[in-house]
């Protein structure tokens, strides 16, 4: 009686979840595909694929979609690392000053981290200052441009800043809870080498269980927006930047093209999150 009053409870909320979340993004969805079928909108005249047209031809669309990936895979397997390497290093010295540390970037929101971040690297900006009264550079020229870059070196720092103490704090709660101390200690007894260890039951073992989250950050940081609008570029640009430009215009025909490309990225960031949902077994 009690699991039948718990699997209805469950089935309630989930509905509410769905309602309140669900409805709104596929309706969204439907909106912004109408849009760039020309079913909808101020210059619509029936249905057409010439926007889906104009977008596949659009160069500056498939560099901001490949920019959004690289950013994305790049921030997220430097995050991995450095949060498996300070998890390993708590693993090793137990150093609770270290997991207070770690809770601090994680009150900084999205903007403020971006601001701090600009303000940090940018040529006027802490770092530049410093090095030039140090004598190291002879003026704000000098010193190397890390934000609004190609490489996107400031983006991509401000995201490991955002990201990897979560994965850090995590790894460390996943550790206690499989004894990973434990594995380390039969591992030795059975002459295995440290970097074997890490290898080959460390890592595999910690990204395995945190795959669906690794998932969800993903996505979120192939959506970002106030980050890539500080320190980005305006060329090549992020999706959720190309999309708003395409969307704000003065020039109306642009508009069906942005609905596109935001169709795309629904798209993507479905595919990214339904794969874990299936395979979880959360719905």
């Amino acid at each position: 009686m009690k699991s039948q009053t718990r699997s209805w409870q469950f089935a309630g909320v989930l509905s509410l979840y769905l309602l309140i979340c669900g409805v709104p993004l596929l309706a969204g969805l439907g909106y912004s595909l109408g849009y760039s079928l020309g079913l909808t909108g101020l210059l619509s005249q029936g249905f057409t694929l010439v926007h889906w047209q104009t977008l596949l031809q659009d160069t500056d669309a498939w560099r901001s979609m490949g920019y959004s990936l690289l950013v994305a895979a790049i921030s997220m397997a430097l995050s991995l690392s450095l949060a498996l390497g300070v998890a390993w290093l708590h693993e090793l010295r137990s150093q609770n000053t270290l997991r207070r540390w770690l809770l601090l970037p994680l009150a900084f929101p999205p903007l403020v981290a971006g601001f701090s971040w600009y303000y940090l690297l940018s040529p006027s900006g802490f770092l530049s200052r410093l090095a030039f009264h140090l004598g190291w550079i002879g003026g704000i020229e000098a010193f190397p441009v890390i934000v609004n870059d190609f490489p996107g070196v400031g983006l991509v720092l401000t995201h490991v800043f955002l990201v990897f103490p979560l994965f850090a704090l995590l790894f460390m709660h996943q550790s206690a809870k499989v004894r990973m101390g434990a594995l380390w200690q039969v591992a030795q007894s059975l002459g295995s080498k440290r970097s074997q260890f890490l290898r080959r039951v460390y890592i595999p073992l910690q990204l395995r269980k945190a795959e669906l989250l690794i998932r969800l950050y993903a996505i979120f940081l192939i959506g970002t927006y106030e980050v890539a609008l500080l320190l980005g570029r305006s060329s090549p640009r992020v999706m959720t930047l190309y999309i708003t430009d395409k969307l704000g215009r003065f020039n109306l025909a642009d508009i069906p093209q942005g609905h596109a490309m935001l169709v795309v990225y629904i798209l993507l960031a479905g595919v990214l999150a339904f794969g874990g949902i299936k395979k979880y077994r959360i719905l």
